[in-house]
């Protein structure tokens, strides 16, 4: 079994909208994030993941940022553009990153209802 994931060569921070087309991996190999960031994840700029999933699926996302300071982060996600409340790993949100490696977020989306989910977060910090 093989998975496409979407290489990204700038940072988590300009590139915010984690679009699904294009794998259900995808590595920021520009160096950092700045802050606190809140991630879109959606299907694509024209069709939302509340239209592709049906209610009683989930999807897995992972998200791998190359860090080089601890302020960036993330510490939400949107989904479709809306808010919505992630269950962490650990029992809370993230408040730092690394500084070097790379940080891996996983978040496994649960659709509840017509654009109604439940998130499972969590993050991974390497050296």
């Amino acid at each position: 079994l093989s998975e496409k994931f979407n290489t990204v060569s700038g940072r988590l921070s300009q590139n915010t909208n984690i679009d699904l087309e294009n794998g259900m991996v995808h590595y920021f190999t520009g160096t950092g994030a700045s802050n606190n960031q809140v991630l879109n994840i959606k299907f694509s700029n024209s069709v939302s993941l509340n239209t592709i999933m049906s209610v009683g699926e989930t999807v897995s996302v992972t998200v791998m940022v190359t860090q080089n300071n601890t302020s960036g982060y993330v510490g939400n996600i949107q989904i479709d553009g809306a808010n919505v409340v992630e269950s962490w790993i650990g029992g809370s949100a993230p408040t730092d990153g690394s500084s070097s490696g790379i940080d891996i977020y996983t978040f496994n989306i649960i659709k509840t209802a017509n654009a109604t989910f439940t998130t499972i977060a969590n993050q991974n910090k390497t050296t």
